[in-house]
């Protein structure tokens, strides 16, 4: 890929890519996402009594940010379909929202992999120094951590605005993202994405093996088929957070790096599909840490029975 053709100003898609399944992609990563994130959103404050809860609030958090990704796959998806961008009439228009578009996707990442890290952070001193996190992490607290990801994440990803070259249309995708590889911006995003990391890693190892030793201490006290399904389980619950994060940030290393490598069109468009997975993942594995979220599955799943049982009863008396 060249770097000058990012300075391409005629909105068209040039890439070596097949724009139709590129674009299908896409829409269906963006309608399923919004489909799931709403749906898991709607079962969390249903719920009033998770309000209460510090991992609530970042939870909801996290959906709210992957609804923003959903958005923008389903926006990209319209716009790499067409092969051409055409939201907006005017070159200064479809600058503009193809600018607006490209904040959207990078502010959106950096404030899911920032919302994760306090999600790991929480749960680490729920496990590892419960007398702390009773005692520190109220729901306010949760709160003003949320809303300071969020500035955070919205003003870091705003540096592209003032920068010549930043946010625009990317010939080679058909997508609007950050393009010039020369930025100030590109450093932060290193910085800022190694410190988010280092976070998640730091505070999972050291739960896993925080909670692999309690499980090894109470097991000389149980019985040993006990011992070896908590063991199972413990390795299964963060063998799929590991499984999570690996698709979660793999894909967002290869997009940023991808700013100053030369990559294929066609490694490019996976990785954008990649990620899109996580706007779908995520919620579903979250959800399984989530008692409010089973509570009101089960509550559905039991009001849908007692109709059926109403209905097969009325049938049933008018036979």
């Amino acid at each position: 890929m060249d770097i000058m053709s990012f300075n391409s100003t005629d909105f068209v898609l040039t890439g070596d890519i097949s724009s139709p399944t590129f674009a299908a992609v896409l829409g269906i990563e963006g309608v399923i996402g919004i489909i799931v994130n709403v749906a898991v959103l709607l079962m969390t404050l249903y719920q009033r009594k998770s309000w209460n809860q510090s991992s609530a609030v970042f939870f909801t958090s996290l959906l709210l940010s992957h609804l923003i990704i959903a958005l923008w796959y389903f926006m990209s998806s319209i716009a790499v379909g067409a092969e051409e961008w055409i939201f907006g009439n005017t070159f200064e228009e479809k600058n503009a929202t193809c600018m607006f578009v490209a904040y959207i996707i990078w502010y959106g990442s950096m404030d899911i992999s920032a919302t994760l890290a306090a999600i790991s952070f929480d749960r680490f001193l729920f496990i590892v120094k419960p007398y702390l996190h009773k005692r520190f992490m109220k729901p306010r607290v949760a709160l003003i951590l949320v809303i300071g990801v969020w500035v955070m994440s919205s003003l870091i990803n705003t540096i592209p605005f003032y920068s010549t070259g930043g946010y625009g249309y990317f010939p080679h995708s058909g997508i609007c993202s950050f393009l010039n590889r020369t930025s100030a911006y590109f450093v932060v995003l290193i910085v800022v994405y190694a410190i988010i990391y280092s976070i998640i890693a730091f505070t999972s190892i050291w739960t896993f093996f925080f909670t692999r030793s309690f499980i090894k201490r109470q097991g000389r006290s149980v019985d040993r088929g006990v011992y070896q399904s908590k063991n199972k389980r413990l390795f299964g619950i963060f063998g799929s957070m590991l499984l999570f994060y690996i698709i979660a940030l793999l894909p967002s290393c290869i997009i940023i790096f991808s700013i100053y490598f030369d990559l294929p069109d066609g490694l490019y468009a996976f990785s954008i599909c990649t990620y899109g997975l996580v706007t779908i993942i995520n919620p579903l594995i979250q959800s399984y840490f989530r008692p409010e979220i089973k509570a009101t599955l089960v509550l559905i799943a039991n009001k849908i029975g007692l109709k059926s049982n109403k209905i097969g009863t009325s049938q049933a008396m008018a036979d």
